[in-house]
């Protein structure tokens, strides 16, 4: 430190100091990048410095990565939640092999039958047997002996609200439950369709037509889209495979296998699987 430095700093020695400061220039470069930039408006904002930009690239990058894997977690956590329970073997009863997408199971054995029931696939039930299923609280089926279907997926709980089989041959008896309000189970045969939206019902098909019977609730039944019409409970809508029509009371025998089945299993659409 110089004696300069030691004395008191009073407003002339200040002033002094000031004065014999030298003038240093401006860089002519910068005074012409700052006037270029004043002239064409681009002082808004203060140029970010290089160590800035510099940092700022690594958070730029996570940002592009982070938002779509944020996104794709959102929407896996919806279409898991969104989905509804599985279907479930309710009851088994009778004797021989149920063909599940080729792959014959022997009616004893629960659990590969449990296994290999998934919406989708297609189940031939052998005549001497008597297949249910059970997808909770929504809907509850039942496959009598020779039946050939495929399997409904259950309905989503928000949206995916319609679903879809085809019965060949035999019958599938029908009772929703309680999460099935809001949805609608299409079912396909050789003849036409039923739209089942909240019901207990029966559906027969065989080489001369198909039979929907109506005990609950209400279905709409027709030879395609355009020729739904809904059946009451306790009529039946016959489609024979020669054109014939019609709407007729449903015949016990086929009333008294619906509510034998609802006697026999329907508690299980809202209990324990």
């Amino acid at each position: 430190m110089t004696d300069r430095d030691k004395q008191p700093i009073d407003e002339k020695t200040l002033s002094q100091w000031i004065q014999e400061l030298q003038p240093r220039q401006a860089d002519p470069a910068f005074r012409a990048t700052l006037r270029a930039d004043f002239v064409g408006g681009r002082l808004d904002e203060p140029a970010a410095r290089p160590a800035d930009r510099e940092s700022f690239r690594p958070r730029l990058f996570w940002l592009r990565w982070v938002a779509p894997v944020a996104a794709a977690v959102v929407l896996l956590a919806v279409v898991f939640l969104n989905s509804g329970p599985a279907l479930r073997v309710a009851a088994v009863t009778g004797a021989g092999d149920i063909v599940i997408d080729g792959h014959a199971v022997p009616v004893g054995e629960l659990d590969l039958l449990n296994e290999r029931v998934k919406s989708g696939v297609a189940v031939q039930v052998p005549p001497d047997a008597t297949l249910d299923l059970v997808a909770k609280d929504v809907a509850l089926y039942e496959l009598v002996g020779g039946t050939q279907v495929t399997l409904p997926s259950t309905p989503g709980r928000w949206f995916n609200r319609v679903v879809a089989c085809s019965l060949f041959v035999g019958e599938l008896r029908v009772k929703t439950g309680s999460d099935f309000v809001g949805a609608a189970l299409r079912v396909h045969t050789p003849d036409g369709m039923v739209v089942v939206t909240g019901t207990l019902l029966s559906i027969q098909c065989d080489s001369g037509g198909t039979c929907v019977c109506v005990l609950e609730g209400s279905a709409s039944v027709g030879v395609d889209e355009s020729d739904l019409e809904p059946i009451e409970p306790g009529f039946r809508k016959i489609m024979l495979r020669d054109g014939t029509v019609d709407i007729v009371p449903v015949k016990p025998m086929h009333r008294d296998g619906v509510l034998e089945f609802d006697r026999r299993v329907g508690h299980r659409i809202g209990g324990d699987e």
